[in-house]
């Protein structure tokens, strides 16, 4: 199924759609709305299993601290962790 659309670009998006080959527009602008779309969708699931496994470091950190705070893993995984909600503050002494 085809189907006509209407759009305002940016003066930069025209000026780039205005640069295609004539008789090709449709096609390359259907097939960059398929891939954008499927990247799109790329990026959510890697950053659901991003969020997935930072949960179980956070988990696996909290484990092997409990069990041996000296062990170096406790270090390297909560350096890895910081800037999310998993890091812990004051381990790293």
């Amino acid at each position: 199924m085809k189907q006509l659309i209407s759009a305002t670009l940016s003066e930069e998006a025209a000026s780039i759609y205005n640069s295609w080959q004539k008789q090709k527009k449709s096609a390359r602008l259907s097939e960059m709305i398929v891939r954008e779309n499927k990247r799109m969708a790329l990026i959510e699931a890697l950053e659901l299993r991003r969020t997935f496994l930072y949960d179980l470091l956070g988990q696996a950190l909290i484990v092997i601290w409990m069990k041996d705070r000296s062990n170096p893993l406790v270090k390297k995984i909560n350096s890895a962790l910081e800037g999310t909600i998993h890091h812990q503050y004051g381990w790293d002494d």
